[in-house]
Formats: structure tokens, C-alpha cells, sequence
């Protein structure tokens, strides 16, 4: 073999060898372009049917939205009312109290002027009744002493 045999000889292994690689890059690329173009389906194929899922949702959620708003409302007068109520109430329980405690405190006023005059009433009595016994008693204590005769001793 002479040196322009061997070297046409590696030449053509070269070229083979390119193209043996050539080969296999295109044949690597062609199988990833399947699986992208296949990924490619599957996410147009999600997004068909996730997008509507959200759209849902999003319109879900601002429906929720508004009836918080509304229920917000509604805890807003609620509240009002119940401050309404109690204020009324302390207003109510105000005008009773004070005409009963009034009432009370009079009634209370009379029932001690009522016992004060009685226990005058009855000491005055009980004073009069007193000297009335002694007054009566005294004639009979007169009556029951022996009678004293001059001289006689006593």
C-alpha cells in the first residue's frame, strides 16, 4: 500500500464516518420533532381543556365576589339595626327605670313616714295609757292602806 492509497482509504473512512453521523443526528433530530410535535398536541390539547376550567372558575369566583358584597351589605344593616335596637332598648329601659325607682323611692318615703307617726301615735298612747293606770291605781292603793287612828302606831 502506498501513501495515496491508505490516504484516499481514510478519506473514505472519514466521509463514512460523517456520514454514518449525519445519519444518526437526523435521525435523533426526526425523533425529537415527534416528541415536540406530540407535546406540542398533548399542550394544545390541555389548553383546550384547561382554559375553559378557568374561565369557569373566574367567572365563578366573581359571582362569589359579588354575593360577598352583597352579604357585606347585608352585615353592614345588620349591624346598624342591632346599634339601632340597643340604642332604643337603653332608651326604653331608661324611661322605665326611673319612673319605678322614683315610685320606689317615694313609696319607700311614705312606708317611713307611715311607721314614724305610728310609733309616735303609739308611744304618745302607751305614755297616756301609763298614766292612766297609775291615775286609776292610785285610789286603790289608797283604799287598801289601813286606815291610821290618832295614836295607834304605825
Amino acid at each position: 500500500m502506498d501513501g495515496g492509497t491508505a490516504k484516499a482509504i481514510m478519506w473514505l473512512g472519514l466521509a463514512l464516518l460523517f456520514a454514518a453521523g449525519g445519519v444518526g443526528f437526523g435521525y435523533a433530530m426526526w425523533r425529537v420533532g415527534r416528541i415536540l410535535r406530540g407535546a406540542q398536541h398533548d399542550l394544545h390539547r390541555t389548553v383546550d381543556e384547561i382554559v375553559p376550567i378557568i374561565v369557569k372558575a373566574g367567572v365563578g369566583m366573581d359571582q362569589v365576589n359579588d354575593q360577598l358584597g352583597k352579604v357585606d351589605v347585608m352585615l353592614d344593616s345588620a349591624v346598624d339595626m342591632t346599634e339601632a335596637i340597643d340604642t332604643t332598648v337603653r332608651a326604653v329601659s331608661h324611661a322605665v327605670t326611673e319612673p319605678v325607682r322614683a315610685v320606689s323611692t317615694t313609696m319607700a318615703g311614705a312606708a317611713e313616714a307611715a311607721r314614724s307617726f305610728r310609733d309616735r301615735v303609739s308611744g304618745t298612747a302607751r305614755e297616756d295609757a301609763a298614766d292612766d293606770v297609775a291615775d286609776a291605781a292610785a285610789p286603790i292603793a289608797d283604799a287598801e292602806a289601813p286606815l291610821a287612828t290618832p295614836g295607834a302606831p304605825e
